[in-house]
């Protein structure tokens, strides 16, 4: 393939170094240089393209990508070199219980039970979540700022580990001198005054999973029972103090029952979210419905997802410019932590942060690489009491998605992370996990083309907001913000 990729978004062109990772607006002129580049000489170059354009405006064009090419920004003579990740584990996710209250139509997991057999409700004990936090201290190797993720099920259901949990932190943080964040996804049916104001007291990021209006709630995340969860949602929304809703992330999932997502980013700024997320439903997981209603799936419902995306990121550009949008409140989004990545040309090579920082508990002690595989044998690392089985970890870690044939012939892996289509997906839709899936990789490429489109459209209107919105990832880390030092 190319060492150039080329194409149009919003009306403008654009190349990329594939090799390089690095990005470029070009005009018509340009674009015809760069094609002509890698097999012609200058002069022949010129003397092609000056009776169409004019001889000076080509000498010119070709001096300035001769430049870039110098530079090694343009025609990378190889590739980027890799950021190698040195194992520390600093996040730590908790499955406290394994069931649920409501019975959401797109869930992944199972109610929380990540596909066991059993129908009852089990919780996590007090002395299976202290062993745990006890070897994430040992595994974070001195590290000083460690996060610990309350996951489920519903969380909440399991309130009281919750706390003995937040207690045991402050006492390793006194005499150890480790400062914890903690966060925690709810549905928000248990999420009291008493309690939300508790969680926010004691530095809990709480996500509050609320898909939109009445009608795209009720249908999407129904009680157990059938009936619809929104009353009891907004009820326990509106009863938590104004300044402390605004510490809520609102947090909203999209199907092809709910696609007006300027709509629903508005319902959730206008209830007191500062921070939104809104992110696609995704069909690989325990327990899906079959009913494609709340996926989207096939060459339509990719379509229809570009189509979506593409409104999205105009909408977020838009904002940006308006200075509605943040760095403080978009670090945490998905969408804007990959955009940073593009921005940045970050590239970490060879996994998602599964096992190297980050390590899933289940109820019963057992550890797993990232919540997605808890239940799933084959990937059980070690368990709490024994702490992580090195030679289980090694073998995770030699499988490699951007070592695979459709990697190497992708013009965005240098800019994909190895993980635009994640060990998850691939495992639940392809049952091989170093096997990418063509449905999620050609998301991540047209994501990636509307980022780019994005920064430029940002870039032109107001160029500052770029380094100011889009803070590197290496000094970001789940539920801290730090801004690197000055040297």
């Amino acid at each position: 393939m190319s060492s150039i990729y080329q194409f149009e978004m919003w009306g403008k062109k654009f190349a990329v170094d594939v090799r390089g990772g690095n990005f470029f607006e070009v005009d018509a002129l340009a674009s015809e240089v760069i094609e002509l580049m890698e097999d012609y000489s200058r002069e022949e170059i010129i003397k092609k393209l000056g009776t169409r354009y004019g001889h000076k405006k080509v000498v010119a064009a070709v001096s300035n990508l001769s430049k870039l090419r110098r530079k090694n920004l343009i025609f990378c003579s190889q590739e980027s070199p890799e950021v190698i990740v040195k194992r520390r584990i600093t996040d730590l996710t908790l499955n406290i219980v394994n069931s649920c209250n409501l019975r959401c139509r797109y869930c992944w997991n199972d109610r929380g039970s990540y596909g066991a057999d059993s129908d009852s409700s089990q919780m996590m004990s007090k002395q299976t979540a202290f062993k745990a936090i006890d070897l994430l201290v040992k595994e974070s190797k001195g590290a000083r700022d460690l996060v610990i993720d309350f996951y489920g099920g519903e969380p909440l259901l399991n309130f009281d580990l919750i706390k003995e949990v937040i207690e045991y932190c402050n006492k390793i943080k006194h005499t150890k001198k480790i400062n914890f964040r903690f966060l925690l996804a709810t549905n928000a049916t248990l999420l009291t005054k008493e309690t939300g104001e508790f969680l926010i007291k004691n530095g809990v990021d709480i996500a509050v999973s609320l898909d939109g209006s009445r009608k795209i709630q009720d249908a999407q995340r129904p009680f157990f029972d059938g009936r619809g969860s929104f009353d009891a949602v907004l009820e326990n929304i509106k009863s938590i103090r104004q300044d402390y809703r605004k510490r809520l992330v609102g947090r909203a999932t999209f199907t092809p029952y709910s696609t007006d997502l300027t709509k629903t980013f508005n319902f959730l700024r206008n209830l007191g979210f500062d921070r939104i997320e809104m992110c696609e439903s995704e069909k690989a997981g325990y327990g899906l419905e079959t009913s494609n209603q709340f996926f989207f799936s096939g060459s339509k419902g990719l379509s229809r997802l570009k189509s979506i995306y593409n409104k999205l990121a105009r909408f977020y550009a838009r904002q940006v410019v308006k200075g509605n949008l943040t760095y403080e409140n978009t670090y945490f989004n998905r969408f804007f932590k990959q955009l940073s990545r593009l921005y940045h040309i970050q590239s970490v090579v060879g996994t998602c942060s599964a096992g190297f920082s980050l390590m899933s508990v289940d109820i019963d002690g057992s550890i797993y690489p990232c919540t997605a595989f808890v239940g799933v044998e084959k990937f059980k690392i070690g368990n709490v009491k024994c702490g992580i089985k090195e030679k289980k970890l090694k073998d995770f870690f030699k499988i490699r998605i951007s070592s695979s044939e459709s990697c190497k012939k992708c013009w965005a892996r240098r800019l994909c992370r190895g993980c635009g289509s994640c060990y998850n997906l691939n495992y639940f839709l392809n049952k091989n996990i170093s096997q990418p899936d063509p449905y999620y990789c050609e998301l991540f490429r047209y994501k990636t083309k509307l980022m780019i489109a994005m920064i430029a459209l940002i870039n032109q209107k107001n160029p500052l907001l770029l380094d100011k919105v889009l803070i590197p990832e290496y000094y970001v880390t789940r539920g801290k913000v730090s801004k690197p030092k000055k040297k």
